[in-house]
């Protein structure tokens, strides 16, 4: 397992599934016209990446090992 593939695929990977609850629409802040920019901030990006933290970090966990057992394996078949 390679340190340098888990850290930056398990980021990329909970990004990826942060971006749904980013990017969704229906938040409450959406319908308050006094909000500012640091809460609309605070109501998209923050509450987005923290919304079903535990489930997120475990997909990405897996996932990020599994692309580290899969990756030295590819190259390896090339230099040969």
């Amino acid at each position: 397992m390679n340190i340098k593939i888990v850290l930056p695929s398990f980021i990329l990977i909970y990004l990826l599934l942060s971006l749904s609850a980013v990017f969704g629409i229906g938040y409450v802040i959406d319908w308050v016209p006094e909000a500012t920019l640091g809460q609309k901030f605070n109501g998209y990006v923050i509450e987005g990446l923290k919304k079903q933290f535990l489930l997120k970090s475990l997909c990405a966990v897996i996932a990020s090992i599994a692309l580290s057992l899969v990756i030295p394996n590819r190259t390896a078949g090339k230099r040969m």
